[in-house]
């Protein structure tokens, strides 16, 4: 990854390193996410982002999908675990997102969106078959 991190913005005279952040989509996403890192927000695009963090002290990182409060997920990053991080947007935009090591997040609402999507149809058809058997009565 080569891209350049951009600067911590608190005040930190300590050693620093580097975030890097994999945001990735549900499957209904806002244009953009916003990365919060110990309270400076940054709009972003979708996919990978590299911040300059504090190596000596937990730094806390916050996602959320667009300008506001869908998607959100939190979690705070101390110096042991390693520097990168990956964000899943949920499957409905109501549902909290997920944030964790690379490889271990899972998109929320999965199942609920193939519910919506499977029932809804079946449901429609079930009733214009009972409106049918209705009519030729």
């Amino acid at each position: 990854m080569s891209e350049t991190p951009i600067p911590y913005a608190g005040h930190h005279d300590g050693p620093t390193r580097v975030l890097h952040l994999h945001t990735r989509r549900g499957v209904v996403a806002k244009a953009g996410v916003t990365v919060g890192i110990d309270g400076a927000h940054y709009h972003q695009r979708w996919g990978r982002a590299a911040f300059e963090i504090p190596a000596d002290r937990p730094v806390h990182v916050a996602v959320s999908q667009g300008g506001g409060q869908v998607g959100v997920a939190a979690a705070v990053l101390t110096p042991e675990q390693p520097s990168e991080l990956e964000y899943r947007g949920p499957a409905a935009l109501y549902l909290a997102g997920t944030i964790g090591a690379p490889g271990t997040v899972k998109q929320r609402g999965c199942l609920l969106q193939l519910a919506i999507v499977t029932l809804v149809p079946l449901m429609a058809l079930a009733l214009v078959i009972a409106i049918g058997i209705l009519l030729t009565r």
